[in-house]
C-alpha cells in the first residue's frame, strides 16, 4: 500500500513526460550563416582586405625584382675589367643590403596580413553567432518548438530529418528582416 502511494504519482510524472511529445526543429547553421546579410557584408570587406594585401605584396615583389635586376646588371659590370670596380662593389653591397631588407619587409608584411585576415575570419563567426542564436530562438518561439538542432553538413549529429522540421529559411528571413525594413 505504501509503495503504490509513492509509485502512482511517479508513474504519472513519467508517463506524462512521454505523452507530451517534444516539438523539434532543425536549422542548417552554415546555410544560415551564409544567408545572413551582415556576414555577406563582412565577407565582402574581408575579401577587399585580402585583395589589398595581395596588391601590396605585388608592389613588394615588383620593387624586389627591380633591385634584383639592378644587382644582376652590376654583377655584369663587375665582370668587366675596364670598369673601376671599387665604387661599383660598394654600390653593389648597398643594393644587396637593400634587397635583403625589402625581402624581409615583404615576408613580415605577408605574415602580418595573413594573421590579421585569419583573426578577422575567426571573429566573423563569433561576432554573428549570437545574432543567429537569437533568430533561432525567435523562430522556435513562433513555431512553438521545444528543441532546435544544428543540421549543417559539417555536423555529424544529424543524419536525417524531414523537411518539415527545417526552419533554416525562417531563421535567415528573421536575421535579414532588419535590412528589409530599411529598404
Amino acid at each position: 500500500m505504501m509503495i503504490s502511494k509513492y509509485f502512482t504519482p511517479i508513474l504519472f510524472l513519467v508517463l506524462g513526460s512521454f505523452v507530451h511529445a517534444q516539438k523539434v526543429g532543425v536549422v542548417d547553421v552554415q546555410k544560415t550563416f551564409d544567408g545572413y546579410h551582415k556576414v555577406k557584408d563582412a565577407r565582402e570587406r574581408l575579401d577587399k582586405s585580402k585583395k589589398i594585401a595581395v596588391e601590396e605584396l605585388e608592389i613588394f615583389r615588383d620593387e624586389l625584382e627591380k633591385i634584383v635586376k639592378e644587382l644582376k646588371e652590376m654583377e655584369e659590370k663587375l665582370k668587366n675589367p675596364n670598369i673601376d670596380s671599387s665604387a661599383l662593389k660598394s654600390q653593389y653591397q648597398e643594393k644587396l643590403v637593400k634587397a635583403k631588407e625589402k625581402q624581409e619587409d615583404m615576408v613580415a608584411y605577408d605574415k602580418r596580413a595573413k594573421a590579421t585576415i585569419a583573426q578577422r575570419q575567426r571573429n566573423l563567426l563569433v561576432e554573428h553567432l549570437e545574432d543567429i542564436r537569437l533568430a533561432v530562438k525567435k523562430v522556435a518561439a513562433a513555431k512553438d518548438l521545444d528543441l532546435v538542432l544544428n543540421a549543417s553538413e559539417s555536423q555529424l549529429g544529424i543524419f536525417y530529418f524531414t523537411d518539415k522540421l527545417d526552419v533554416t529559411k525562417d531563421v535567415v528571413v528573421t536575421l535579414n528582416a532588419s535590412i528589409q525594413k530599411k529598404k
